[in-house]
């Protein structure tokens, strides 16, 4: 945790000159530090840099603050956004050290990358294209070790970050160094040049850590990443990330190399990989193996799929990269890809806010949805999405019921409400810029994701329905006296445990005795597709001894007569076939393993995904909060920085013996051996000095003011704002649950009478086919089989096409 102020080292008093009415300190890092490192020379590797924002992530540009970049004249290729919220030290430094890594691969001398074939990044000074801002949200909720690890680094000091300037609260604290070490997940020290040192050699990396005042999510610090830091560093690349994700040995030269070879791509992702653990032991575990299936046929299926249209319709936050002119606002009107991205944040943290009904059309498509929409539809552009197969990225996923039923929630709703937002946009792909061909072929995409939407939207029904048939099947078929008896109960606790799974949705988070409800529906809906399966298997088993002593094996002919006459081939087929897909696709990019390892975990949870996930992430669609938060009340430490001058201001600064010592305790944090005891016991309200005594209060200010005793002018506006923003906020809440409330009953209606429709008696002898199988049940099993097959032929097709540039390469 933060290391307490020692009581014999004093925060002595120091006039500094305002850079522009702005307060920017530079401070001289550790000797310790620069001793055990090659370059030791230099303004950016002897002082690290701290700058104290008083205005808005939007009016930075505008409030003439300037980064290190800036007065360097570097240009930038790359920005690396990593965000930051509560994760552990270990995460965050899994992310940082990877990304470490990868700019070593593509910048360093001594690598044998093929990145210095390149020319940009063949120059001895490459490291300066490459900038890895880092987004920490909200001062009082960062993890304190996270601090250590930066003080070891060199890119954070205790005691140098002000809360106020000249009155001005301040609202974020930007630290700039250029660090030439790294520490590694199991946090030790990476990149000092010692005698008894590793041999692990780093370039200079350029990092800009900006450490926000309030706690306001993601969605915030993505808009201070792209809004504050983007327009100072001026880059040609963007990427995101989060902590707690391993980017892949090379993976960010691949994905600047698909921007670099293609002028029109706009956005590229790569493949997200799931930690699996030794031997694979976490497939263990049927949540973590189903969700690992479900990651590879996204990546080897859906990804290269949609890569081919040049729209991908989800990309994942965790390796994702934009090109920075593609986001930027239109001249004409001012408006942009990232004016409708960040309005969930402007609507949360304006004073404006407006009806609410007004914001409906954006709070629901945040994040990385609807980005990439607007970036391919843009006017007079013709920019694409990119699928990158040789960058990844690897993550950890939920193990627990609790945690998988909210990230599979926050993921359903997005994606539903993401791709309605495309279907019914469609026509602004025909006012983009892209030629006849590409509109027709991208409007064609969103038909194609739209009827998957549709039929995900009557998923709950279909499957239901499945259910029905094949069991009243197996019923008249096994001739079981109790068939019937087993088949009527096991339907109706199926119709019960829908009813009570949207009860303990409504509103609840799963835990206590919810979750073992959840749990309970996840066991219950295994056994429904164990029971399906077998039932599919023993029709077949009967058919087939039925048949098959007619056939005459020598005949190809014959035998598919036979085949035809048996009764389900339809359905057989269709199985088959999906099977098959699957499996194909597997093999074609040299990844079965998780068709063997993971395949009939996900098979059993397959109804769970659509009637527990399906039924729990619409019963709390009003929860709009994709990464917002609402404001907190500004952090009332005491004023550190004040004066009435504009252009100069008194600040307490650390002498060079506490700066030492204070490196020298982030140093022995990282050793477990040396860590004392009480760091992880001390509060992080430390982060800013206080004062000690009252001689350095009093040479504050010329007037001595005490600041406790300050009228409150503004007191009753303020409280006004306050009452105004509850009135706002209960009247948003309302909205989104009575919108909740509408498409539920919606949802549950059309679903219900498909149910009802289909399996009345009076259309039932109408559904029957000559070989006895069902066919609205053989027709849903095609539709998953055609869609399964259209995007296996995409997929094929990409991947012919990355063997091609493999081998021009």
């Amino acid at each position: 945790m933060s290391m307490p102020i020692p009581i014999h080292y004093i925060f002595k008093p120091k006039k500094v000159q305002l850079t522009d009415g702005n307060l920017v300190l530079d401070t001289p890092v550790p000797t310790s530090y620069l001793s055990a490192v090659d370059y030791q020379t230099g303004h950016e590797f002897e002082t690290m840099r701290y700058m104290a924002v008083t205005c808005d992530a939007d009016m930075v540009p505008e409030g003439r603050y300037k980064l290190r970049t800036h007065n360097l004249k570097r240009s930038v290729e790359i920005a690396i956004c990593l965000t930051v919220n509560e994760e552990s030290p270990q995460a965050f430094c899994l992310t940082l050290h990877s990304l470490i890594k990868n700019i070593k691969q593509m910048c360093f001398s001594g690598s044998k990358s093929r990145a210095h074939k390149n020319p940009v990044w063949g120059e001895e000074d490459s490291w300066q294209k490459v900038v890895i801002c880092i987004v920490a949200d909200g001062r009082r909720h960062l993890n304190p070790a996270i601090l250590k690890v930066l003080a070891a680094m060199g890119c954070w000091q205790e005691g140098v970050a002000k809360n106020q300037v000249n009155g001005k609260a301040v609202q974020a604290h930007i630290f700039e160094y250029s660090t030439q070490v790294s520490v590694n997940s199991k946090l030790q020290l990476k990149g000092r040049t010692l005698k008894n040192g590793n041999k692990h050699h780093y370039p200079p990396i350029q990092i800009v850590f900006c450490l926000k005042e309030r706690h306001t999510k993601k969605l915030n610090s993505h808009r201070w990443f792209f809004n504050a830091l983007c327009p100072l560093l001026k880059p040609r690349i963007t990427l995101l990330t989060t902590a707690g994700t391993k980017i892949g040995n090379g993976s960010l030269f691949h994905l600047w190399n698909a921007f670099d070879k293609n002028p029109h791509t706009a956005g590229a992702c790569g493949e997200i990989r799931v930690a699996k653990g030794f031997l694979w032991w976490k497939t263990l575990n049927p949540i973590i193996a189903a969700q690992i299936f479900e990651y590879k046929v996204s990546s080897v299926l859906e990804k290269p799929f949609e890569s081919i249209f040049g729209y991908i319709s989800v990309m994942p936050g965790a390796l994702v990269a934009y090109r920075y002119e593609a986001l930027l606002p239109e001249p004409i009107s001012g408006k942009g890809p990232l004016t409708a991205y960040f309005e969930p944040d402007y609507l949360v943290f304006s004073d404006d806010h407006r009806e609410v009904g007004e914001v409906l059309q954006y709070s629901y498509f945040a994040e990385d949805q609807i980005l990439p929409f607007l970036v391919t539809t843009r006017r007079n552009a013709q920019y694409t999405m990119q699928y990158v197969r040789s960058a990844w990225a690897e993550t950890e996923l939920p193990a627990g019921v609790g945690t998988f039923l909210g990230m599979k929630r926050k993921w359903q709703n997005r994606r539903f409400f993401g791709l309605i937002y495309a279907v019914s946009h469609v026509a602004a792909i025909w006012r983009s810029g892209h030629n006849f061909l590409r509109k027709l072929w991208l409007t064609l995409e969103i038909i194609y994701l739209g009827c998957d939407t549709a039929f995900w939207f009557l998923a709950l029904g279909n499957y239901y329905l499945v259910f029905y048939y094949m069991a009243q099947t197996l019923v008249h078929a096994s001739k079981i006296t109790i068939g019937e008896t087993a088949f009527m109960l096991t339907r109706y606790v199926y119709i019960c445990l829908i009813v009570v799974v949207m009860m303990i949705s409504m509103g609840n988070r799963p835990r206590g005795q919810s979750l073992y409800l959840f749990i309970l529906s996840f066991i219950f809906f295994a056994f429904i597709q164990a029971y399906i399966l077998f039932a599919a298997g023993y029709l077949t088993f009967l058919h087939a001894t039925e048949f098959l002593p007619y056939a005459n094996w020598q005949s190809f002919s014959t035998v598919v007569t036979v085949f035809k006459a048996a009764g389900y081939h339809v359905l057989i087929l269709a199985l088959v076939c999906c099977w098959a897909v699957y499996l194909v696709s597997a093999i074609l990019y040299g990844e079965p393993w998780h068709m063997i390892t993971c395949f009939v975990q996900f098979l059993l949870l397959l109804p769970s995904y659509v009637s527990v996930l399906g039924v729990y992430a619409f019963c709390n669609m009003h929860e709009v909060n994709w990464g917002i938060k609402e404001p907190e009340d500004h952090e009332k430490d005491p004023l550190i920085s004040r004066d009435a001058i504009y252009h100069a201001s008194t600040v307490l600064m650390p002498d060079e013996h506490y700066v030492s010592s204070a490196y020298q305790d982030a140093i022995d944090n990282l050793d477990r051996k040396k860590r004392p005891k009480s760091s992880t016991s001390s509060s992080s309200s430390t982060l800013l000095p206080v004062h000690l005594g009252p001689s350095s209060s009093s040479s504050l200010s010329p007037n001595n003011t005490n600041p406790s005793s300050a009228p409150k002018a503004n007191e009753v506006n303020d409280k006004s704002k306050v009452v105004r923003r509850d009135d706002v906020k209960t009247m948003q809440s309302d909205y989104y649950r009575s919108f909740r409330t509408k498409i539920l009953l919606l949802w549950i209606v059309v679903n219900g009478a498909l149910v009802i429709a289909i399996s009345s008696d009076q259309l039932a002898p109408y559904l029957v086919l000559n070989d006895g199988s069902n066919l609205y049940v053989t027709i849903v099993v095609w539709i998953i089989t055609v869609g399964a097959t259209g995007r296996f032929l995409g997929s094929v097709i990409y991947l012919l096409g990355w063997i091609w540039k493999f081998l021009r390469r």
